[in-house]
């Protein structure tokens, strides 16, 4: 039997576009592709999730579960990326300052 998108019995998890980033949920779903692909769609300002296991034995609200949580951890991930993004440019221009490589005043030999 083929599923797609318009299969009733395949749950359905719906993300908020207001909270919940496009590649917060795109890194979400590659992280539990072990164990599910995943149809997004955007609709209205929701993402809504199809869910597909690749087990059919698998629970459909353990599924649920785990894509909700990775969603949490890959939305935390970018937030925390963005706030230390200045530092980290600091870190890597102090870096590379001291090793000549951007340095135009010297002439090869």
């Amino acid at each position: 039997m083929n599923k797609d998108a318009s299969d009733t019995s395949a749950p359905t998890v719906t993300f908020d576009e207001s909270t919940v980033q496009l590649d917060a949920l795109q890194r979400a779903v590659y992280a539990v592709a072990d164990v599910m692909t995943v149809d997004i769609t955007l609709s209205h300002g929701r993402f809504d999730c199809t869910l597909f296991a690749r087990n059919r034995a698998d629970d459909a609200g353990e599924l649920e579960h785990r894509l909700r949580a990775e969603v949490i951890d890959q939305t935390l991930r970018l937030r925390i990326a963005a706030q230390t993004e200045p530092l980290r440019n600091l870190i890597f221009a102090l870096a590379f300052s001291r090793t000549g490589l951007g340095d135009s005043r010297e002439t090869p030999s």
